[in-house]
């Protein structure tokens, strides 16, 4: 290493952010101990949010452990900066910030790599029903299901989406609901839950008999799937499908998946159509030098089998891994490995007490349900957020 301070910087403490301030602490050890490396962490939060669980603010009436302090990631060689990045300088290898009192901040990198993540996809208010997103309207959605629950006998909830948010925030609003009914006695009220699917089967990436087991676990739980529909709208208590079919609803949550942080559209940096930042197999950011991005917001092929990542905190967490690696054999002057997509692999948590996860190897399907999928569930959850 040259005797000159090198500055890493990170923007975004979502999954990749932490997993890479980990491995990086690692991977220079040394450095960062003698002073020869800083590293700097900014996000506009002082916390990390595990947005994987945020149907737990539905179904929960305190929520205490789903944001962690940045600053346990780190320590003393490790800094943190509240702020939002609005500009990048390639050519000066400089940034400028917006901390939250409006002070600008010019912060020079030698190292940039963009962590930014993915944000909910938006549906159009005028569609009706209540996008799950955010802590808020987690909390608004858990305060209109309580109020149809004393109002009511029965409690219609759609839930407009069937990826794996969607399938988990169905299955655990419905154990929520009717496991409320049975601590109360209540005999007289139908809970009802609906998961709509555009597909022709649950999760359609994955073998047929995974899809049947999972659609039969909900089934039990009390979720009922409807295939290939597409909700349109929901008006005045009517689900409007995409066949001009309507269904009478008390509500409809929408859990229409991810889009890569729309903040990357003011970085004059290469995207792809779906926004998202081009990138060789090394995570390097094309047409620039020194400034890398891995995690949602990147576009990375596995150039063994031609195929591009998905977006996953697993995904996130591999590439992290992957990149602090890459970045010290490119200061050392030495070769690097590709990045490799992760090996298939599904967990899903089907409410506090059943799960499933599937993981192939060997040409083979390896499926486990019940209260230990659950478990690996959750520990893969706390494992993302490096809580476990």
């Amino acid at each position: 290493m040259t005797n000159k301070i090198q500055t890493f910087v990170i923007v975004g403490g979502g999954y990749a952010g932490i997993n890479l301030l980990k491995k990086l602490r690692k991977v220079f050890n040394n450095e960062l101990s003698n002073g020869d490396i800083r590293v700097v962490l900014v996000d506009k939060n002082v916390y990390h949010f595990k947005k994987v669980k945020l149907f737990k603010g539905i179904v929960e009436e305190e929520v205490s452990n789903l944001q962690i302090p940045l600053t346990n990631y780190g320590d003393q060689s490790i800094e943190f900066l509240q702020g939002e990045v609005f500009t990048i300088q390639p050519e000066k290898q400089q940034l400028l910030i917006r901390t939250n009192s409006d002070e600008i901040i010019q912060l020079d990198y030698d190292k940039l790599i963009l962590a930014t993540g993915s944000v909910g996809c938006k549906v159009d208010p005028q569609k009706g029903g209540i996008v799950l997103n955010n802590m808020r309207e987690a909390k608004r959605i858990r305060t209109e299901i309580l109020n149809q629950l004393s109002s009511s006998r029965t409690v219609k909830i759609a839930i407009a989406g069937a990826g794996i948010t969607g399938i988990e925030t169905a299955a655990e609003i419905s154990t929520w609901l009717n496991k409320e009914m049975r601590i109360k006695g209540v005999q007289n009220k139908t809970i009802e839950v609906i998961l709509i699917n555009s597909k022709h089967k649950l999760l359609s990436e994955v073998p047929n008999q995974v899809s049947t087991k999972l659609e039969k676990r909900l089934n039990k739980l009390g979720v009922k799937v409807l295939h290939n529909q597409r909700v349109d709208s929901y008006l005045d208590s009517k689900l409007i499908l995409s066949d001009e079919t309507l269904l009478e609803v008390d509500m409809c949550i929408w859990t229409v998946g991810l889009e890569p942080h729309p903040c990357l559209k003011n970085f004059g940096l290469p995207l792809t159509e779906e926004g998202k930042l081009k990138v060789d197999s090394w995570y390097r950011v094309q047409e620039v030098e020194n400034i890398y991005s891995i995690g949602d917001c990147v576009h990375v092929v596995d150039p063994s089998s031609g195929l591009y990542a998905e977006m996953s905190c697993k995904e996130a967490i591999a590439q992290a891994q992957r990149l602090a690696k890459v970045i010290k054999a490119e200061i050392e002057g030495t070769e690097s490995n590709p990045h490799q997509n992760y090996p298939s692999l599904l967990c899903i948590g089907l409410g506090p007490e059943d799960g499933l996860v599937w993981a192939k190897k060997w040409g083979i399907d390896f499926i486990l349900t019940g209260k230990v999928a659950e478990r690996v569930r959750e520990y893969t959850w706390e494992y993302a957020s490096l809580s476990q």
